[in-house]
Order: C-alpha cells, then sequence, then structure tokens
C-alpha cells in the first residue's frame, strides 16, 4: 500500500501536470481523496523536497514535481510493450495538438524476406513480398541473411543498426514500404537550441528512430534531458499498423493524451 507521502507526491504531479502552476497545501488538501491536515501535507512537502522529489521555486509558492518524480512517474505509469489501439490516425493527429505533444506516426505494409538469390558471387538478391533488394555479393553477409529469412523488412532494419550492416540497411531501406506522418512537430522544436541535440531531432522526424529504438520509455538515453519519448505498436480499427513515437516535454499530461486516444 502506498504511504501518505507517496499519495501526496502522486496528487501533486497529477495537479501540476494539469496546471504547470506550483502546487499548495491548501489547494491540495481541497482535491485529494484522503483527507490531510494543512499541517502534515506541510511536513510531507518539507520531506519530499529534501529527498528530491519536490522543489520549491520561490519561497512564498506552493511546490513542483523535479524532473526525477516525472521521470519515475511516467516509468510507473506507462505501458509502452502494450499495442496502442486507435479508431484512426486523425485522433492521434488531435490528440497530439491538443496536448501540444509531437507524434510521429510510422505506417508499414507486410514486406517478408521470402529468399536470398546468389548471382555469380557477384551479387545478392533478396527475394521480398513485395520486390527485391540487390545488394553486392558478401559471404558473410549471404550466410546471415539466410537466418533472417521470413522476417519482415522492418525487423531486418533493426537487426542491421543493431549489427552496423551499412549496404544492408541501404538496400532495405529502398525497399521498404512505409509512410511516416508527423504531428506537432513543434512541440520538439526546443531541442534545436542547441546543435549536439540535431541528429537526434532529424532521427525523430524522419522516422529513423524506429530503425534504432526498440519499444519503450526514452530519456536523456536517447534524448536532451527534460524530454520524454515512447515507442510502442499501434493498431487502427480500419487494419493500419505499425509504430509510433510520442515525444516532448516531460511535464506534458501523457495520461490526458491516451485516454483522448481511447475514446
Amino acid at each position: 500500500m502506498s504511504s501518505k507521502k507517496d499519495i501526496l507526491l502522486e496528487q501533486v504531479i497529477t495537479q501540476y501536470l494539469k496546471s504547470k502552476e506550483p502546487i499548495g497545501s491548501e489547494s491540495l488538501k481541497a482535491s485529494c481523496s484522503v483527507e490531510f491536515s494543512s499541517a502534515t501535507i506541510r511536513n510531507h512537502f518539507k520531506t519530499l523536497v529534501q529527498e528530491g522529489w519536490l522543489t520549491q521555486t520561490h519561497s512564498s509558492s506552493g511546490r513542483i514535481p523535479t524532473y526525477a518524480a516525472l521521470k519515475n512517474h511516467w516509468v510507473k505509469s506507462i505501458d509502452p510493450k502494450s499495442p496502442c489501439m486507435v479508431e484512426n490516425i486523425q485522433i492521434i493527429k488531435q490528440s497530439s495538438y491538443a496536448h501540444d505533444i509531437c507524434c510521429i506516426v510510422h505506417i508499414y505494409t507486410k514486406n517478408a524476406l521470402q529468399d536470398i538469390i546468389n548471382i555469380h558471387n557477384d551479387f545478392l538478391a533478396l527475394k521480398l513480398e513485395r520486390g527485391y533488394a540487390i545488394l553486392a555479393y558478401n559471404a558473410s553477409l549471404e550466410r546471415f541473411l539466410h537466418e533472417l529469412k521470413n522476417l519482415d523488412v522492418a525487423d531486418i532494419v533493426k537487426i542491421a543498426y543493431q549489427v552496423r550492416a551499412k549496404e544492408l540497411l541501404d538496400a532495405l531501406h529502398n525497399a521498404q514500404e512505409s509512410e511516416v506522418k508527423r504531428f506537432c512537430v513543434s512541440a520538439i522544436y526546443e531541442m534545436l537550441a542547441s546543435t549536439s541535440n540535431e541528429e537526434v531531432f532529424l532521427d525523430i522526424i524522419n522516422g529513423y528512430c524506429f530503425d534504432k529504438l526498440q519499444n519503450g520509455i526514452y530519456f536523456e538515453d536517447f534524448l536532451p534531458k527534460n524530454y520524454l519519448g515512447i515507442v510502442q505498436e499501434f493498431h487502427t480499427a480500419q487494419g493500419q499498423s505499425g509504430q509510433i513515437l510520442v515525444c516532448g516535454k516531460i511535464d506534458r499530461d501523457y495520461v490526458s493524451f491516451y485516454n483522448q486516444l481511447a475514446s
């Protein structure tokens, strides 16, 4: 069972995500489902500040959650391993702009590797469900590709990134049938304030992030500090499927964003 201190912290985070304003003891007392005295709240506030979960911007103001608190909150609240079920792509667009959260939607058509054909030890022809990909012959690559038969091109691309097989990547990118839609890119424009973030920004808007990242939640391991990224599969009622990157400032209301997707 959560302690009173944990309950208060979650209440502060929930209120802050909605208002983006410091939360005071009186407003928190009024909104809590569990009864607390103002003195108890102030004592817990003091402890949470000392532990690094809350901070106070001015001596007379309320408290706001720290980056560490928000990061911990989203790790506990979001399950990126579960597919995102939506009515259609339009609802993703609407929720994206409504919450100032960038969404990159990668819609793909299944295209499995069916066979590998050695052409006189000069070329390898990769027979796909939808067309062919050609690359220069390499004996090690040929053996490697035979182990990947029947996998979808999207999965092979991820593996190629991991083993840094550049020629294979180039060939498959040309053969990959997919569509990338971008919504509310302005939500991540501030990344470009630092030139060190340009590559990450381009990976996001061009959809290259889907080749490099597994389904999961990402913080400083991929994004600049104070940003959050969620990669997961999605399916629509119309039968479309693919992956979605949900990305924005860590203090955006992602719970409300996902609730709108499910409505």
